[in-house]
């Protein structure tokens, strides 16, 4: 496969809550806990190096905030698909009408071949709209969803 034009992830939803709330979910692992990851070793601040784990499936990645703008962007580098070459993920909260906010996640800097790349990208995509949308739950409705812990299920016989 050639790829003209690198993949990447851009997803996005509005979140009826106004845009510290959704800030402070993504920026507070006392909050992102309820809808992603279930541990990381502190919060979401320029230049902070964290561990995130997703202890259901013994996984972790090492994450690289490199620019955070209170209740506008939290801006990270990550090791989920390649821990030597880390791509970047970006939260871009903007604020909307009613005091609600749009969030938008990009992520860029996949490696590996063409194939990895794209399969990369998709993995990524699908995983970032269900975060969004578990987030979405979570400051709307005060529901726990479980998608991410139930998405990758390792025992299921397909």
């Amino acid at each position: 496969m050639e790829i003209t034009k690198a993949p990447s992830v851009n997803v996005g939803m509005l979140i009826r809550r106004p845009p510290h709330a959704v800030f402070e979910a993504l920026a507070d692992p006392a909050i992102t806990t309820r809808f992603w990851y279930t541990k990381s070793s502190g919060r979401m601040l320029a230049d902070a190096k964290l561990k995130w784990e997703w202890e259901m499936y013994g996984v972790s990645t090492d994450v690289f905030v490199e620019a955070v703008e209170a209740d506008r962007l939290i801006r990270f580098r990550w090791g989920m698909y390649d821990a030597s070459n880390p791509s970047t993920v970006e939260f871009r909260i903007t604020p909307y009408h009613d005091n609600t906010a749009y969030l938008r996640v990009t992520e860029t800097g996949f490696t590996g071949n063409a194939d990895a790349q794209v399969k990369r990208a998709i993995d990524s995509t699908a995983g970032f709209t269900f975060v969004i949308s578990a987030l979405k739950a979570s400051l709307e409705h005060d529901v726990t969803l479980t998608v991410t812990a139930d998405a990758f299920r390792s025992d299921l016989k397909e």
